[in-house]
């Protein structure tokens, strides 16, 4: 089971993702490690009154002359521990490198690999814990094109041990993912839909099967999260237990996130703030 648990996390990571391993991956982190810090942003847990209850997260990003992100710092905050993600991007934002720190150890490194014209072919992930025996996961990546040569699908397949799991990712015409699968041993776990209109995301559907929760996503006209709904199945009705509102309006570094947790009748309040930079890393 807690192999299974590992693949599907690690196929909804390369989710993100859109090698003859000509590509040095070392020279391109070298590189990024040397640029300045373009922005820091950090999330609260506020009271109804806009005081700061508690730092939740602190995120510092670095980005390119275009406005692309190269990378990222997260720092998750919890009473009990902190957890860091050093993220890695390349130059269209595909993921590079990501170190994942729990608890004052490191947990697990994600690399891939890419071939003469910058696409992933081949990843790998090794989880490391002192608590568990490593484990890594090689991962090959399959794109089928049409007559055009145009992007139709991407397949993932992951390997750990006798386990296979694959994330199936369908485009249309626009080469705008728009259809999703993760298998794991021939049992279809997640399904995911994409929804645009005049090009832009509009809304996302994400549909998981044990336990069953349905994940409904909107977007405002620049593509940011405006909203999230999550219901559960209850007597084979749907039934919605959360919802996130997202407000990016009242300034441009402020966005507001306000939780309404039904299940639990309670409402949380939450904000982000960008303070934009040109800090030393």
């Amino acid at each position: 089971m807690r192999k299974i648990l590992l693949l599907l996390t690690l196929l909804m990571v390369i989710n993100s993702c859109q090698s003859n391993l000509s590509i040095d991956n070392k020279s391109i982190i070298d590189k990024i490690d040397k640029l300045n810090f373009s922005e820091t942003k950090f999330e609260f847990s506020i009271d109804e009154n806009d005081n700061i209850l508690d730092t939740l997260s602190i995120v510092k990003t670095k980005l390119d002359e275009k406005g692309k992100v190269l990378y990222k710092l997260k720092r998750n905050l919890f009473k009990n521990g902190n957890f860091t993600y050093q993220t890695y991007y390349r130059n269209n934002e595909d993921l590079l490198y990501q170190k994942m720190f729990g608890f004052g150890e490191l947990l697990s490194i994600f690399e891939t690999y890419v071939n003469n014209e910058n696409i992933i072919e081949k990843a790998q992930m090794i989880n490391i814990s002192s608590k568990t025996p490593n484990d890594t996961i090689f991962m090959d990546y399959d794109y089928k094109y049409d007559t055009k040569g145009k992007k139709e699908t991407l397949i993932i397949t992951s390997y750990i041990d006798s386990l296979i799991g694959m994330n199936i990712t369908k485009y249309n015409k626009n080469e705008k993912a728009e259809y999703g699968y993760i298998i794991i041993s021939n049992d279809t776990v997640q399904k995911r839909k994409m929804i645009y209109q005049k090009g832009k995301l509009i809304e996302s559907i994400n549909e998981f099967k044990e336990p069953f929760r349905l994940k409904n996503i909107t977007y405002d006209i620049n593509e940011n999260v405006s909203s999230e709904t999550i219901f559960i199945k209850e007597n084979n009705r749907l039934k919605k237990v959360k919802e996130f509102i997202y407000e990016h309006k009242e300034y441009k570094n402020r966005e507001m996130i306000i939780i309404n947790d039904i299940l639990n009748d309670t409402i949380i309040r939450r904000k982000k703030l960008t303070a934009h930079n040109n800090v030393q890393n």
